[in-house]
This record gives C-alpha cells, sequence and structure tokens, in this order.
C-alpha cells in the first residue's frame, strides 16, 4: 500500500557572512513582529504566511514563532567542487538597501543519512528557526512509501514531560518507558548553563553556545535509538505505531516556570518525525489520534478516575491503580481503534483511514493488570 509522507531534515546553515547573518536575522525578527500583529518589510511570499501564522495560530504574546519559507521561493542545490560547502540553500530575505525582496545562498549541512532524500525528495514548505545564534532550516520532505495494510497488534505511545515516551502494546498491555537518559542530559546542561552565567559575560555566552551544541548532539542520539527500539519492537510483532497528537501543547497551558520548562522544552516533535522516518523505511504505518482526556479516563472501564501523583493513575469504579502514562498509552491506542470504551477482547477494527486493517488477537483482559516486561508501575529502570 502507497502512501505519500512528510519528513522533516534539520537542515544547519554555517559560515555566514555578517551580511548574510544580519539579513537572516531581520527576516526573522520581522517575521515576529508580523505575526503578532506589528507591521514589517518582509519578503512579500514570506509577509503571506505571515499572515497565515498569525490568523490561524494567534500566537500567544511574546513567543517565537518559525520563519515559514513557502517552497517555490527557496530552494537546495548541491556543488561538489565548493570547498566551503557542497550543499548551499537560496532564503528568500527583504533586503533593506535594496527596499525589496531578495534572495541568499547560503551554506547549509545537511545530514549524511538525509542527503539522499533532501536530493530526490519533493520539497514543501518548511521553518528557518534560530537557536540561540546559530540558524536551521527544518526541511519538509515529501516522498512515496510502501506500508503493510494488515497488522496483529497495536504499539500506542504517549509522549509526556516525564518519560518522553511511553509505549504499550494493547494485545498484552506490555509497557516500555523512553527518556530518562534524555532527562538526564538536559538536567546536566542546565546546571552548567546555570553556573557558566557567574563568569564573564563573553566568556560566558561562548562556553554557553559550545555545551549548547553539545546537550543537541547528545540528545538526538538518544532519540534516534529510541525511535529504533520503537519501530523494531513493532517490527517484531507486526504492530501499527499510534501517537497521541500534543499539536497545540505549548499553547494556553501555562502550569507554572517549572513544569512548563520540563513539558515545553521536550523534543516531542523531533521523536515523532524520527519514529515515522524509520518505521516507513520499515514499512510500517504511523498514525496520529486525538490525545484529549486519554490521561483522565481509565483504559479499563472508561470512568473519569483520578491522579493521586503525576505518575499514578487510580480509578474510583473498576479499582484500577497503574501508571498514569501507561494508562494514557493504552487509552490512545484504543481510541485509534473506535473502540475506546469496550474491551480489547473485542479488538479488530479499521483504524481511522479505512484501507488500514489491523487485528488484535487477545484474551480478555482483567481489569486491573500488573505492568510487563520492561516496566513498572512507578516508572521503573527504562530503556535508554
Amino acid at each position: 500500500m502507497k502512501r505519500t509522507v512528510k519528513t522533516t531534515v534539520r537542515v544547519k546553515l554555517h559560515s555566514l557572512t555578517n551580511r548574510k547573518a544580519d539579513l537572516l536575522a531581520r527576516e526573522y525578527e520581522a517575521f515576529q513582529t508580523e505575526v503578532h500583529g506589528g507591521d514589517a518589510d518582509l519578503y512579500s511570499a514570506t509577509d503571506q504566511q505571515a499572515s497565515k501564522v498569525q490568523r490561524q495560530k494567534d500566537p500567544n504574546p511574546g513567543t517565537e514563532q518559525p520563519v515559514v519559507l513557502r517552497n517555490d521561493v527557496f530552494d537546495v542545490a548541491y556543488d561538489e567542487d565548493t570547498v566551503l560547502s557542497s550543499c548551499w540553500m537560496k532564503v528568500p530575505v527583504y533586503d533593506p538597501e535594496k527596499g525589496q525582496g531578495n534572495s541568499i545562498w547560503c551554506p547549509a549541512h545537511v545530514p549524511r543519512k538525509d542527503a539522499q532524500l533532501v536530493r530526490e525528495g519533493n520539497l514543501r514548505d518548511s521553518e528557518l528557526v534560530r537557536r540561540d545564534s546559530d540558524w536551521y532550516v527544518h526541511l519538509v520532505v515529501k516522498r512515496s512509501v510502501t506500508v503493510q495494510d494488515e497488522y496483529d497488534d497495536v504499539l500506542a505511545i504517549d509522549m509526556g514531560a516525564r518519560w518522553v515516551a511511553t509505549c504499550a502494546f494493547l494485545s498484552d498491555r506490555t509497557t516500555t518507558f523512553y527518556g530518562e537518559e534524555v532527562r538526564r542530559i538536559r538536567e546536566h546542561y542546565k546546571q552548567l548553563r546555570k553556573s557558566i552565567g557567574k563568569s564573564t559575560p563573553r566568556q560566558g555566552q561562548q562556553v554557553v553556545e559550545r555545551i549548547g551544541d553539545a546537550e543537541a548532539r547528545k540528545v538526538d542520539d538518544r532519540l534516534h535509538k529510541i525511535a529504533r527500539h520503537i519501530v523494531e519492537d513493532a517490527e517484531e510483532r507486526n504492530a501499527v505505531i499510534v501517537v497521541g497528537d500534543l499539536g497545540g501543547i505549548r499553547k494556553d497551558n501555562d502550569k507554572g516556570r517549572y513544569v512548563n520548562d520540563k513539558t515545553h522544552k521536550m523534543p516531542f516533535a523531533r521523536l515523532l518525525n524520527y519514529i515515522e522516518y524509520k518505521a516507513n523505511d520499515s514499512g510500517i504505518e504511523v498514525q496520529l489520534v486525538e490525545e484529549y482526556d486519554t490521561s483522565q479516563t481509565c483504559n479499563c472501564c472508561a470512568c473519569e478516575g483520578v491522579r493521586a501523583t503525576q505518575g499514578r493513575f487510580e480509578c474510583p469504579e473498576c479499582g484500577l491503580d497503574d501508571n498514569a502514562d501507561k494508562n494514557g498509552a493504552l487509552n490512545i491506542g484504543k481510541r485509534a481503534l473506535g473502540k475506546f470504551s469496550k474491551p480489547l477482547s473485542e479488538a479488530g477494527a479499521v483504524l481511522a483511514q479505512p484501507e488500514t486493517q489491523v487485528i488484535v488477537h487477545c484474551d480478555d483482559e482483567p481489569a486491573n493488570l500488573s505492568l510487563l516486561v520492561d516496566s513498572t508501575p512507578s516508572g521503573g529502570t527504562p530503556r535508554l
């Protein structure tokens, strides 16, 4: 079965001249002004995208939005004879000296594993992002893949602040927690940045930029490993992968500085991108499902439960006492089957897209079943 999928490739712009860096910064700031209701000079196509973001997202004041690059006004080109870079990206900007739109060619680094995809894929609307003093383009590439149309199980994934991914199979509730190492890395570098803040400003800024790159590389490596483990597990049990859709998690979701720091900076989108990419290459489908209320509902009887602590879920009706993230993952899986309030033994239903048949074989499940391999109600020792 053929599927058209989109993959995001993180491309870093490097070795920029002062003029090019200034033009990128000016375009970025002008885009922020536009999306928050102001008026600024932008490249005409980018100005249209800013208006669309302002209408559709209505971003909160003070938040930064990635600059949307329309696919018909930017390009990627290769020149193996250029010493500075073999890959170049044309970025549209407004040039105040000329008083009109212009384009600048920037040296770009495409990860080796994604080079063929970028060369052969169909480029779609992408995003220009600033991280500290570095510039990245989140390049969206559309491609055609072949995925199977029948599965024996469902691997449901709940993403959260405590565990970057909690994965549960619907057939027997086997659950795996991922992300302890990601949290450890982020906390380590967070403390480093605090200590560096006491240094002289110039020295401190230089070190912060270096450790920021090191943190990003280490987190990215862990995310790739997590995605690979998840896809390998799905392959082994011939399971379709369903993920709770976290779209809008950062909007109107202020839960205090401590929780915001944990939730808003977790790399959910990047992990999902890696899972989709690896799963599609393995012929496995990945589907997003509405996550709303899955963390508040009992996965056994569909009644509203109680979160006694952040990590525990208790149901006053059927007596379920289990890990809250596991409960959410199982609800996500059942919602994908369209049997959110029915026992798993009745599973065997069509997913959101009718040509994908999901057949789950299992016995009747008890209302209160303890976690199985690689899991424990309190979290235990997760992978990675």
